[in-house]
Parts: structure tokens; C-alpha cells; sequence
């Protein structure tokens, strides 16, 4: 299936890292009562289908309401298959990430995830479903994210995306633009609003993506 983003805003996109492919994703996400968050992903493709996975996440939460993590607490390992990867329509794929503690107050976790796309022509939807368990607490988050080129290179986005933690609910409609440019890098724009729970009024995400080796030629706009 044709690839068109990296990576959505608050989503996953169905997507692994090519064999020798290596990426790097910087985000940041400020949202209004939530405080102020920046993380740095690296992703490698072990083979064409297996995709290893590393997050470093850091910021502030600024309400005890939050559904964003607590800052520093953990960095993430995981791994990720693509069980179906071809000129398809359609992808699947699964994983599971570990939480491993930075603090001494922080527990071990356990999330595992699914994710589905489909493309219609030059539409394109993904969805996902992430469970996390820590201490035997599971918190959830499922989101829908939808794609479409504009003149090869400009990519509006738009997902929504709902998030269960400590018994609260938090939801969020998300639109979002990329712009991809030379030398297999994009950068991109959203702006989470809150639709209901304990989601923040407005947000405004930022992401950069660069990636190295492997084989580009399943990207619009290279």
C-alpha cells in the first residue's frame, strides 16, 4: 500500500520502516490545560516486515485530569510486524511495546497494539487500537485518521481520536497538514480540539520526520 505519511498527530499510521530503513520523529504537543509535552522516535526496519521501535518521551502535565503520561517516566521498546505489506489495498500490522521505568517511582508496562488501513483511490484510512497495561491498569486509546495527497507534495489529515485512562474518558477531533520536501523529510501541523471528557480545548501539535537507507520509491512526493 502506498505510503503517504510517516506518522499522524495524535495516530498511528500503518506503516513499517523498510530492511536498513532508519527514522527519526520529533514531536512536540501543547494543549491547553495539559501542559507541554516533546518526544523523539527511532524506528528501524529489522526486514521488510519487522520494525523495531524506541520512544523518548519528556514534558510537563499540567492537570491531574490529564491522559498524557507522566514526563521522563518510562522510554518505550518495541517491536512491530506488518502481517500484510504488498501492493494490496489493504495493511495490517501488530506489535507490542515495553515500558521500561526511569524513575524509582515509575512501574513497568505492557502495550500492545493493532492497526488497519485501507485505501480508497487516493483516500486513504487508518485506524488503530493501543491498550496499556501498568500494575495491572489498563488505559486505552483507539483513533481513526484519514489522508489524501494534494499536488504530490501537500497532505491534510483529519482523525479522531478517543483516550481512556484512570476511568476518564478524553476525545478528540484532530486536522492536521504535512509538507513533504527534498531529501525524504516532512513536517507537519495539528490542532487537537476537544469533543468531550477530560480532553483539553485546543491544542496544536508539531512533527518533523527524516528518514534514512532503505527504498523510498513507495513515497509520493520523492
Amino acid at each position: 500500500m502506498q505510503t503517504y505519511v510517516e506518522e499522524f498527530f495524535l495516530s498511528d499510521a500503518v506503516r513499517n520502516e523498510d530492511k536498513g530503513e532508519l527514522q527519526f520523529t520529533f514531536s512536540t504537543d501543547s494543549r491547553q490545560g495539559l501542559g507541554s509535552n516533546v518526544a523523539l522516535q527511532v524506528e528501524y526496519g529489522v526486514t521488510r516486515r519487522l520494525q523495531f521501535n524506541l520512544d523518548l518521551p519528556y514534558g510537563f502535565s499540567a492537570s491531574e485530569n490529564s491522559e498524557v503520561a507522566a514526563a521522563w517516566s518510562t522510554t518505550g521498546l518495541g517491536l512491530q510486524y506488518q502481517i500484510i505489506r504488498s501492493d494490496s489495498p489493504f495493511a495490517l500490522s501488530v506489535g507490542t511495546a515495553f515500558g521500561i521505568p526511569m524513575k524509582a517511582n515509575a512501574n513497568w508496562s505492557l502495550e500492545p497494539t493493532v492497526l488497519a488501513a485501507k485505501t480508497f483511490k487516493k483516500f486513504q484510512v487508518h485506524a488503530s487500537l493501543v491498550a496499556e497495561v501498568e500494575q495491572w491498569k489498563p488505559s486505552f486509546q483507539y483513533n481513526v485518521a484519514s489522508v489524501c495527497p494534494v499536488r504530490r507534495r501537500w497532505f491534510p489529515t483529519l482523525e479522531f481520536n478517543g483516550r481512556r485512562l484512570e476511568g476518564k474518558n478524553a476525545f478528540y477531533l484532530t486536522p492536521g497538514l504535512y509538507r513533504h520536501f527534498d531529501h525524504r523529510l516532512e513536517i507537519g501541523i495539528g490542532v487537537p480540539a476537544g469533543l468531550g471528557g477530560v480532553a483539553s480545548h485546543v491544542g496544536l501539535v508539531g512533527k518533523i520526520n527524516w528518514e534514512l537507507g532503505g527504498d523510498s520509491e513507495d513515497r509520493p512526493g520523492r
